[in-house]
Formats: structure tokens, C-alpha cells, sequence
């Protein structure tokens, strides 16, 4: 039996899914991202475990963020920003969050892949990676993976554009990477 080499068909599917995205989403989020004191990170599974990455990558930039549902997550102001990713755009626990946090006046962005969700109807600001879910769409991976690599590759693309737009090398990430390893 031929092996396939499935690496290739994964990498063309993401790059799809990222060249429809418009380059203004991006924008959108870097500048999102520099102007809040506090940024604070949802997603639920295998997105949770995305946006987690994320939220890393914000503290080795030096910005200030919080992973909700930690026990070291502090209080939502209205000066700060709620970022949730979520495929579907219908994880029922993002959207009661994210209503929490709308109605402590604070900026909202959702990361999905569903336009017409509701998280897209109630956030400030929507991007959209269009790409299969667990719940619709097609890919030759099996549930939500194409969402989370193609979240993924844009978020750590955002992290590109803060370091660019802050002068934020990778040494001064070095020294913000955590040392209790």
C-alpha cells in the first residue's frame, strides 16, 4: 500500500484558507492589540489550547495578558480587550463571556470561521478564517483542525506585525520568555 504524504495537502488547505482572509484583519488586530493596557484570551478545546499559545507570545512582547478561566486571571475593565477564537462562532460558554465582558464596556474580537454567527453578531470587531469546523464546512482533516492551524498561522503572523511596529526583537522576547522551566 502507497503512503500519502498528507503534509502538503494540510499546508495548501491553511494557505487557502489564510489568502482569503484580508490583509486588514491583521491590521486590525496588531493595532487592537498595542492600544489596550490588558488583553484577555478565550477559546474552548483544542482553540483554548490556541488561543493559551497567544497569550504566551502577548507576554513575550512585554504586552499584559490573561488567559480566561485561570485562577491568576484578574478582573475585566472596560479599558481592556477580550479576544476569543471559536470556529463555530456558537460555543455557547464563549458567548456568555463575551456578553459579560460587552456589558463591562470592554472591546471584543472574535476569531471564527462562521460570519453570521453569534459571536460575530455581538463582537466589536469579527475576523474571519473561513475554513471547515467540526460543525460544517470541508477539509481532508478530521474537525476543527484546519480553524486552529490556520488560527494559529495568524496569530503568531499578528506577533510578526507587533514586533515590527513596537521595534520588538527577539532578544527582548528572550528576556520576557519565562525562566522557571
Amino acid at each position: 500500500m502507497k503512503y500519502i504524504w498528507y503534509e502538503e495537502k494540510i499546508l495548501k488547505e491553511i494557505s487557502k484558507v489564510l489568502k482569503n482572509n484580508p490583509e486588514k484583519s491583521e491590521k486590525n488586530l496588531v493595532c487592537a492589540l498595542i492600544d489596550f493596557p490588558s488583553v484577555f484570551i478565550l477559546g474552548a478545546g483544542r482553540s483554548g489550547l490556541i488561543a493559551k499559545a497567544f497569550a504566551m507570545r502577548l507576554i513575550q512582547l512585554g504586552l499584559t495578558s490573561h488567559v480566561v478561566g485561570e485562577t491568576t486571571t484578574p478582573a475585566l475593565t472596560k479599558n481592556d480587550l477580550l479576544i476569543s477564537l471559536s470556529g463555530s462562532g456558537e460555543t455557547k460558554t464563549i458567548i456568555d463571556i463575551v456578553l459579560e465582558a460587552k456589558e463591562k464596556g470592554a472591546k471584543t474580537i472574535i476569531i471564527t470561521s462562521n460570519e453570521k454567527s453569534s459571536l460575530a453578531k455581538i463582537s466589536s470587531i469579527v475576523i474571519i478564517l473561513k475554513s471547515k469546523t467540526k460543525k460544517s464546512g470541508k477539509s481532508i482533516q478530521p474537525l476543527g483542525s484546519l480553524f486552529e492551524q490556520s488560527a494559529f498561522i495568524f496569530l503568531e503572523a499578528t506577533i510578526l506585525g507587533i514586533m515590527k511596529k513596537k521595534k520588538i526583537t527577539e532578544e527582548i522576547m528572550k528576556q520576557n520568555h519565562a525562566n522557571l522551566e
